[in-house]
């Protein structure tokens, strides 16, 4: 059985499900709200065991899910990874195997070879696992850094959001809504919007607090990706240390 649940997961787990599992399963833990999901581990090297993932998305009942890789050596204080391997939305149950073997197959690209010498890492931690996650209905989604990664300053919060899926602002290809916030506060130092504001500044605020308790429960400064559905609830899809402090 090469399958983990979230609320089955912890840290000490992350040879088993990655970085980012092993933060999904943290949050999980803790109370986040996190949508469900389950990993496919390391020790599958690639074993699609069919019957059991699918038994597995039946009890996330969910008409589609992402598909993420998760490499042991990702979302480190080191190597955030960032864009390094694959990630699938909105897969439906029939596209679901073929995806996760995509993400298997990324872990090999020359671009990960190139970026994992860069990074000085060995072959053991280019294991990988797949994180299968509910979708959310998104209305509204972003990033938050729990520290201001323009300037450094860790006293601020930097919250970036657009309308839609968040993986527009990842990929760079729409410029987003940007607050920055007094952290011990929690006043608004700057707005730049893009148009009309995408989170009103209550928002702003909730998000601002779930921030600080992430940033608390993993004791450094992390790179938070949000959304809120069609029913105004926030979901955290996932977090990472930040690595440019």
């Amino acid at each position: 059985m090469y399958i983990k649940f979230f609320n089955e997961i912890s840290k000490e787990d992350i040879n088993l499900v990655g970085g980012k599992g092993a933060s999904l399963g943290e949050m999980t833990q803790a109370g986040f709200s996190v949508p469900l999901g389950f990993v496919i581990t390391t020790e599958a090297l690639g074993q699609i065991n069919e019957k059991e993932i699918f038994k597995a998305l039946d009890l996330l009942n969910a008409e589609k899910v992402s598909v993420r890789s998760s490499a042991v050596a990702e979302d480190s204080s080191k190597a955030s990874w960032a864009g390094q391997l694959e990630t699938y939305l909105n897969v439906s149950r029939e596209e679901l195997i073929n995806k996760i073997k995509d993400c298997w197959n990324s872990i090999k690209s020359e671009r990960v070879k190139t970026y994992a010498a860069r990074q000085n890492l060995s072959e053991d931690q280019l294991l990988m696992a797949v994180v299968i996650q509910k979708m959310v209905d998104v209305k509204v989604a972003g990033v938050m850094f729990t520290a201001n990664p323009v300037t450094n300053n860790e006293e601020e919060i930097m919250i970036e959001s657009v309308l839609g899926l968040g993986e527009q602002l990842v990929q760079g290809s729409v410029t987003p809504d940007n607050f920055v916030v007094d952290k011990e506060s929690g006043e608004i130092n700057s707005k730049d919007l893009q148009g009309e504001q995408t989170i009103d500044d209550e928002v702003v605020k909730k998000l601002v607090e779930l921030g600080k308790k992430i940033e608390g429960y993993f004791g450094s400064p992390q790179d938070i990706e949000w959304a809120i559905d069609k029913q105004d609830k926030i979901w955290i899809l996932q977090s990472r240390p930040i690595t440019t402090l």
